[in-house]
């Protein structure tokens, strides 16, 4: 099962009554952790001509900031 980062609550009663359940849907916990070659390969990804940083992030969910960390750590 994919988890979008979001987490939700759903409540069981009308507006007025009492809540009966209470359910919360827990999403992931923490940090998202990446090997060395997946952020080398999201950071290239960035640098293909005609390919923008903020499309590169937003398309493997991260910052715009994190990918520019990674290029400059590619760069050393």
């Amino acid at each position: 099962m994919e988890r979008d980062g979001k987490m939700g609550v759903q409540l069981d009663g009308s507006i007025g009554v009492g809540v009966s359940r209470l359910e919360v849907i827990g999403g992931p916990s923490g940090r998202r952790r990446r090997t060395k070659a997946e952020r080398a390969r999201i950071a290239a990804e960035s640098m293909m001509p005609g390919v923008t940083v903020a499309d590169t992030a937003r398309k493997h969910g991260t910052t715009r900031w994190q990918i520019y960390d990674w290029r400059k750590q590619i760069r050393k």
